[in-house]
């Protein structure tokens, strides 16, 4: 018996950010665009609780839960489904749809296909294929980060695929913001709910996830640290979605340390808005390079690491980059120090890893992906 083919509406997309935990990354911008320059699209947003629903609600986009009876209607409706990582298997997927996969970050962590552990890198293969399989589209940044995709998810398994390498469109808002003194004070008036102070220098911190439950996220004493500081720093801790639950220690160290819901949080508005980064293996520190900003890579288990999951590049080589353990006192020094290698490995990893990331990159991918005549995905292939 031939299996009907579902109907879907090419005016319904259906978006989801880091499985609806936030309404944030590339599919947030493809989404501004889409409603910018489409506004009769109908546009769905994935949620995990009322947080989320309050930020989609906010942009004028309509919040479904995660995986409830209307979620998977909208999704079955939906003839273009944007993420960045994988959608809920139950909810499948229907020949006529266009799934538009735009990851969440370009990795230095091994992922999937090239883990170190044999046992771990089946498992992960295993499940993450039948996913991938269903994507249409996958966005890069640069020619390594397809070459890092392809090893990574085994793209080959998917010869429908096409992959698209005209940049993130989360880095473009970046790079058309990056001076913009409105948009940064509109930030800081959206997470501190007070007027920009221009004295205030804010340290954003971002430790990536460990597989492993933890307390805490650096051996680092952040109360210590801002004790050392002088008065016009401030910290922001910003969590992993999978260790959002620590927020509750993070948020009442000190009145200069702040800890956001992370279901309000767009780290690409956090970029802009700080003015120096902290961060151990995060991609966050390559998007955030495109801001010729400080960056101190806080590396404190890296043998560990190395062994348990492996990089795939020496980010000192390719990126001017040094990982290191540091002391309080290091760490002070560093943040105070001065910034004459900045633009250096900034621009390093702008030119080797996000060098197709660009002002104009969502116009491009846009007319690609929605205005070509509204292909199907067989008709653009």
């Amino acid at each position: 018996m031939q299996r009907r083919v579902k109907s879907v509406s090419d005016n319904m997309y259906f978006i989801e950010s880091f499985h609806g935990k936030s309404f944030s990354g590339d599919p947030k911008y493809i989404a501004l665009w889409v409603k910018k320059h489409m506004p009769d699209a109908q546009i769905f947003v994935s949620s995990v609780n009322q947080l989320v629903d309050m930020e989609a609600r906010y942009f004028g986009f309509e919040p479904l839960r995660l995986g409830s009876a209307e979620y998977q209607r909208k999704f079955e409706q939906s003839k273009y489904i944007i993420v960045n990582g994988n959608t809920l298997d139950k909810v499948g997927k229907s020949p006529n749809q266009i799934i538009i996969q735009t990851w969440h970050g370009f990795p230095l962590k091994k992922m999937v296909a090239d883990l170190e552990d044999p046992k771990q890198r089946k498992q992960e293969l295993s499940a993450f294929l039948p996913r991938m399989k269903k994507w249409n589209y996958l966005l890069t940044s640069s020619s390594m980060n397809t070459s890092l995709f392809h090893s990574a998810f085994s793209l080959k398994e998917n010869s429908n695929l096409k992959v698209v390498e005209m940049g993130a469109p989360r880095n473009a808002y970046l790079i058309e913001n990056k001076n913009n003194y409105i948009e940064k004070r509109h930030i800081h008036f959206k997470y501190f709910n007070r007027p920009l102070d221009m004295n205030k220098k804010y340290i954003l911190f971002c430790p990536t996830w460990r597989k492993q439950e933890r307390k805490e996220v650096t051996s680092i004493d952040l109360e210590d640290l801002i004790k050392h500081l002088p008065p016009e720093y401030e910290i922001i801790v910003k969590l992993h979605p999978l260790e959002s639950s620590l927020r509750r220690f993070y948020k009442a160290l000190d009145s200069r340390i702040h800890c956001f819901y992370n279901e309000l949080v767009d780290i690409q508005e956090l970029f802009l808005l700080v003015d120096i980064l902290i961060s151990d293996y995060s991609s966050a520190i390559f998007d955030f390079a495109h801001l010729n900003k400080k960056i101190i890579i806080l590396q404190e288990d890296s043998e560990t690491y190395q062994k348990k999951v492996g990089w795939y590049f020496d980010i000192k080589k390719l990126c001017l980059l040094e990982g290191k353990s540091y002391t309080t006192t290091d760490l002070v020094e560093a943040i105070q120090g001065d910034n004459l290698d900045v633009f250096r490995y900034c621009r390093a990893v702008q030119k080797n890893l996000l060098n197709k990331d660009n002002i104009e990159t969502n116009e491009k991918l846009m007319q690609l992906l929605f205005l070509n005549g509204r292909l199907s995905y067989n008709d653009n292939k």
